[in-house]
């Protein structure tokens, strides 16, 4: 992969730099590694899926003409923090469950979404298990107080924030919501779908192994 996208998140997942002619070099070292993918329904993701506030950024970047990059992406989280409203979401997994209004969730094999955001830290792409974040729902202020700790990846230990790792869960919907696969947007309809994980069902060129 040579990253050249708006965000690089999947790059910086799997530890392929950045820089475009390093990442040219590293297609000479023939270095590979079996990393996961996730599944939402029938359609894959390699890095994340995000519904909610992280899809209603997708869908408004996707529209800008003039800020691109990290920057658009953040200029986008604080427009929709102001703007966005809480939904309703059931998740269920094997051992866990929640039910009630929410601000954000999703499904992540990497740590960032959206370029800066480090929306969930501690996720790695060969583990074979996809990490379920949940934001509950939150008021205006907290919203805006927050942002800078998701930039660095703080928010873990927030009250109202939940991750789950998991190999299956099962998300219901009572109405129509934005949402991204690997930052594409799209709507995701009111049900209930399922996300999976397929471990190491993808080889790569990178320079990191993240299981050793």
């Amino acid at each position: 992969m040579i990253p050249s996208g708006s965000g690089n998140d999947f790059p910086k997942a799997v530890g392929i730099p950045l820089d475009i002619r390093l990442s040219i070099e590293l297609l000479l070292r023939n270095s590979t590694r079996q990393i996961d993918i996730g599944m939402l329904g029938d359609h894959y993701f390699i890095n994340g899926l995000g519904i909610g506030l992280d899809g209603a950024v997708a869908a408004r970047f996707s529209k800008m003409k003039r800020l691109r990059g990290e920057i658009g992406y953040l200029w986008g989280a604080i427009i929709e923090a102001i703007r966005f409203r809480g939904f309703q979401i059931e998740i269920s997994t094997e051992n866990w469950k929640f039910s009630g209004p929410a601000l954000l969730a999703g499904a992540s094999n990497g740590q960032c979404h959206g370029g800066n955001f480090k929306l969930v830290p501690h996720a790695r792409a060969d583990d074979g298990l996809l990490d379920i974040y949940l934001f509950e729902d939150m008021s205006l202020i907290k919203r805006i107080v927050s942002l800078p700790r998701v930039l660095v990846g703080k928010h873990t230990t927030m009250a109202g924030v939940h991750f789950k790792q998991v190999s299956k869960a099962e998300i219901t919907l009572d109405r129509e919501i934005q949402a991204h696969l690997d930052g594409e947007p799209l709507l995701l309809g009111p049900g209930t779908h399922t996300i999976r994980v397929y471990p190491k069902a993808l080889t790569v060129l990178s320079p990191l192994d993240q299981s050793t």
